[in-house]
């Protein structure tokens, strides 16, 4: 009853798994009718199965396979069929943020010719001189704008030019000008006195203005001026001693700006960065867990991850777990006065532990794998059909002296976006044959992301 109620809550959390999963990854591409189209790219770094394809920012296809085509990539892809792609349509490989990830953009074109499937869309490569200089035209057209808006603001066409305005207006603030100058002089004669007391307001004001600049007053605000020069004067000695120490290469700024090999040795180390980040940029991962019965050994249940440094190349990395283990032989040599007995036993491990680590390489759809399979030496060939997401499987891992090696036969098939479907047969050349069913899921770089994401 324990056992039932433990694989109970065990399928209860999977289908709650799987269920946040399809939420949380229902942006990418599912089920739909698809059209196949071809392009062909100098640099596909950073380009895998999963990596989005969005057509005004949403997504809207899929990768099928990448390929190596002389010195270029060909990247084969389905778009949605309700998306019209056009022969003059645009594909280009872009980036989000400084470390952010690849995704590629259609851009659909006007043309009322639509591409047919399998036809080929030119791609636009990423390249800093080719922006700058459509930057730089986008600028000048701008410039060319805003010179033609001036020139129709300052002679419009068929309307008064604005200085001839501008001209009349200064006329007419002349003319006022006059009549408050005729204002201002009767004014003046009815405020006589008025206007003598001002003007003697303003003699005192001159002369003391006149003391506080008067430089010999120790007093007066041009003395005060003149120590804030004199302090000046010595903080701009103190910066051209320090501006010739730094010429003359003291100190760690001036070995800098003076030593080439100083200079040198920082912008290695500058390049040294840039590589490395390019590298850590350029690296994906795929991890996966499943979950099932075997006719033999009761549950079983393992988690992989794969990491791919590049394309071409990966790490399998895992561990699996089962119900019940092989059987191993234990002798006891026992004697009893004299009498030696043997006695052979037969113990099976349970809840058994087993380790995978291998190193692989994919050669078209084919993955050629070679490691620790299962805590044990082993090879292992893996077929992929891309184009309905299953994979086949052939493993030789368990040599024994006399039943040979276990050669296991899988296959794993996609359900639903992130949810698979797996089926082996084990020990196929020995006696000793079992078959496995599980279920699980897979999630790449794109799904993890979404699935911290949700949880932070």
């Amino acid at each position: 009853m324990n056992e039932f109620k433990v694989g109970l809550l065990a399928i209860a959390t999977i289908v709650a798994v799987i269920v946040m999963s399809l939420k949380i990854t229902s942006n990418q591409s599912g089920f739909g009718q698809y059209v196949t189209y071809r392009t062909i790219v100098k640099d596909a770094s950073g380009i895998f199965p999963k990596t989005p394809i969005k057509v005004a920012g949403i997504n809207a296809g899929r990768i099928s396979s990448i390929e190596l085509q002389g010195n270029t990539a060909l990247i084969t892809f389905e778009i949605l069929k309700q998306i019209q792609v056009t022969k003059n349509s645009k594909l280009r490989i872009k980036s989000v943020g400084f470390l952010g990830d690849k995704y590629i953009e259609i851009y659909v074109g006007d043309s009322s010719e639509m591409l047919r499937k399998y036809d080929f869309i030119d791609s636009e490569e990423a390249a800093g001189i080719e922006n700058l200089i459509k930057d730089s035209s986008e600028v000048l057209t701008d410039v060319k704008q805003i010179v033609r808006s001036l020139k129709e603001s300052i002679a419009p066409t068929g309307e008064v030019s604005p200085l001839k305005k501008i001209i009349a207006d200064v006329s007419e603030v002349v003319a006022n000008t006059k009549d408050v100058t005729a204002t201002l002089k009767r004014v003046t004669n009815n405020n006589e006195e008025k206007i003598n007391a001002l003007m003697d307001n303003l003699q005192a004001f001159t002369e003391d203005l006149a003391y506080q600049v008067d430089k010999n007053n120790s007093d007066s605000a041009m003395a005060d001026v003149k120590q804030v020069l004199a302090n000046t004067k010595k903080i701009t000695g103190d910066m051209e001693s320090i501006v010739a120490d730094i010429k003359r290469g003291k100190g760690t700024i001036g070995k800098m700006l003076v030593e080439d090999e100083i200079a040198d040795q920082v912008k290695d180390t500058l390049s040294s960065v840039q590589k490395l980040v390019g590298k850590a940029d350029a690296i994906r991962t795929e991890l996966s867990v499943f979950s099932g019965l075997n006719t033999t050994s009761g549950s079983n249940t393992d988690a992989s991850l794969r990491i791919f440094p590049a394309p071409e190349r990966f790490y399998h990395l895992g561990v699996a777990s089962s119900e019940i283990g092989p059987d191993k032989e234990r002798t006891t040599v026992t004697t009893t006065n004299g009498v030696t007995v043997t006695e052979n036993q037969k113990i099976n491990d349970r809840n058994t532990i087993r380790f995978n680590a291998e190193i692989g390489r994919r050669i078209n759809d084919f993955d050629l794998r070679g490691g620790l399979i299962e805590s044990t030496g082993g090879i292992g060939v893996d077929y992929r059909l891309q184009a309905i997401g299953t994979k086949l499987s052939v493993d030789a891992f368990d040599y024994k002296k006399d039943l040979g090696p276990n050669l296991r036969i899988s296959a794993e098939a996609q359900i639903w976006n992130v949810l698979y479907g797996r089926a082996a047969f084990n020990d196929s050349v020995r006696k000793t044959r079992s078959g496995t069913f599980a279920a699980g899921l897979r999630f790449n770089d794109e799904d993890l992301k979404g699935l911290i994401g949700f949880f932070w």
